[in-house]
């Protein structure tokens, strides 16, 4: 694989489908990278699941726990690349701190949420843009499965769903990962 440059990456896919690997080994071909972790650790079995990611990246990255005001990360650091890894978890956090009972919240205060969700995106794109630095974005493929039957998780494939849409219209590449392999759909 080439050395990258600065473009912006998204790469999308299934549980398991090789996102993280894939890009990780594109951004091999920096030296300096922050690696923006957004998952929370909620139980024992998210810890595992964190330490393994931990352990699969190189120990010279430096690592930010963050998932809101991303933009703050860009111009607190200095790296040449980004990963933020994922855009899922950055979407379910957001919405854990919000509401816990998505069954009663109205539809204006999910799109109020959903708004300040990409506005927050947003800042960190044009911050990486301003600064030329190179970003990959990690995200689930949300559209390929079923109508979840409960309320919380048809709001979370809507706001990630067309979050991901959003990103992928600004991304210079999209890339759709199944089995470890990449499909470049842009």
């Amino acid at each position: 694989m080439e050395k990258p440059d600065a473009k912006h990456i998204l790469v999308t896919g299934g549980i398991r489908s090789g996102k993280s690997n894939w890009a990780q080994k594109y951004l091999s071909g920096f030296t300096d990278v922050g690696y923006i972790a957004t998952a929370r650790c909620w139980d024992d079995e998210m810890r595992r699941r964190i330490d393994r990611h931990r352990a699969s990246r190189p120990a010279r990255w430096t690592t930010y726990e963050a998932y809101r005001d991303l933009d703050r990360v860009v111009e607190a650091g200095s790296e040449q690349a980004l990963l933020l890894d994922c855009l899922s978890n950055l979407v379910t956090n957001w919405m854990m701190d919000a509401h816990q009972d998505y069954d009663r919240v109205p539809l204006e205060e999910i799109g109020l949420l959903e708004q300040q969700i990409r506005e927050d995106v947003s800042r960190f794109l044009t911050a990486c843009r301003r600064r030329g630095t190179a970003l990959v974005i990690v995200t689930n493929e949300c559209g390929s499965g079923l109508v979840a039957p409960y309320r919380l998780g048809r709001l979370f494939t809507d706001i990630l769903g067309r979050l991901n849409q959003m990103l992928a219209e600004e991304a210079d590449e999209v890339y759709l990962m199944s089995c470890g392999l990449p499909l470049r759909l842009k």
